[in-house]
């Protein structure tokens, strides 16, 4: 039965707060995307061969990769308003704590503040950037043909999952860009780029399996492969971001000690989804954390590394 939600605050930017403590908390976003894309500036230049520099570049593609990830965080909300309200009541903006038009209105700053800082300070980067903002609008607007994505659990990721790899690929040249060099995308720049986009896919994946017994309303892809079928796809997913990390870390000449601590993450994340895969149990279903424990650790682990062996020179 549904009950009847109490009035959302007058105050916007209150109710902008609710939204960002319970839907994308700063605290943990602000400095996971600091980190993640400082990670990945750093070996793009490094892999380059020239100096590793962080200028008005630099800021820029962090102030985009912290705007995409809370752009797309409202598309998703806005798309699922309806959904919501049937399977997530508790959250806030299917309670009513937070209105439909607060979050369009942060979509739309979001938005602003992307094209405003790559027109101003990032002109060199304008056509993967081009390319990075339409495909996030398409994804939006389910490639207008929402009614045939939303009956099709597996095309939606057929269809939305190459996003991460334009997200990164824009970023990877931003990094190129900066120092005022314009060093070409090489192959290693391309294992990069799958290094920092598989993960993202396995995340996705593994947030929408569920164990034997435990299905809802809500498409998985575990009612579709099944659980354990299911379980396969982000495993090798995180097992090739830990190969390919393995792979970049020789070419940029990282110490042993990244090896080590990356084969042991990849030893890690491999039994808690062949357990799953083994046992498909909903106690056995640590998979979404295990994903992202694995994601975490390992570019913090590479992002260590490369600041030990490369530094940052600073040029603002």
């Amino acid at each position: 039965m549904n009950t009847i939600s109490p009035p959302a605050t007058s105050n916007f930017f209150s109710r902008a707060w609710i939204y960002s403590r319970e839907m994308f908390p700063l605290h943990l976003y602000l400095p996971y995307v600091i980190a993640l894309y400082t990670c990945l500036h750093i070996a793009s230049q490094a892999l380059a061969g020239g100096p590793v520099v962080f200028d008005i570049y630099g800021v820029t593609g962090l102030v985009s990769a912290f705007c995409m990830m809370l752009l797309l965080r409202t598309f998703d909300e806005l798309k699922d308003v309806e959904i919501d309200k049937d399977l997530f009541p508790e959250r806030a903006l299917p309670r009513g704590d937070v209105k439909v038009s607060d979050v369009r209105i942060l979509s739309i700053a979001s938005f602003s503040v992307l094209l405003l800082v790559n027109f101003l300070f990032a002109r060199q980067t304008w056509l993967p950037f081009l390319i990075m903002i339409t495909y996030a609008v398409l994804t939006f607007k389910w490639f207008f043909a929402e009614k045939i994505h939303r009956e099709n659990l597996f095309l939606t990721m057929m269809t939305h999952q190459p996003l991460p790899l334009f997200i990164n690929y824009y970023l990877i040249n931003v990094a190129l860009a900066a120092g005022g060099a314009d060093h070409p995308f090489t192959f290693g720049h391309f294992i990069l780029l799958l290094l920092f986009s598989l993960p993202v896919t396995a995340w996705e994946v593994a947030r929408k399996i569920r164990g034997l017994g435990k299905e809802t309303d809500y498409v998985t892809f575990s009612r579709i492969f099944g659980a354990r079928g299911a379980a396969y796809i982000p495993l090798v997913c995180l097992m090739l971001s830990g190969a390919f990390c393995l792979y970049t870390g020789r070419a940029l000449g990282l110490s042993s000690s990244f090896f080590i601590i990356t084969s042991a993450l990849m030893v890690y994340a491999a039994f808690f989804f062949i357990r799953f895969i083994v046992q498909p149990t909903h106690q056995n279903n640590v998979l979404k954390n295990t994903a992202l424990a694995f994601t975490t650790l390992l570019f913090f682990n590479m992002l260590f590394h490369l600041l030990q062996k490369y530094g940052l020179q600073w040029q603002l």
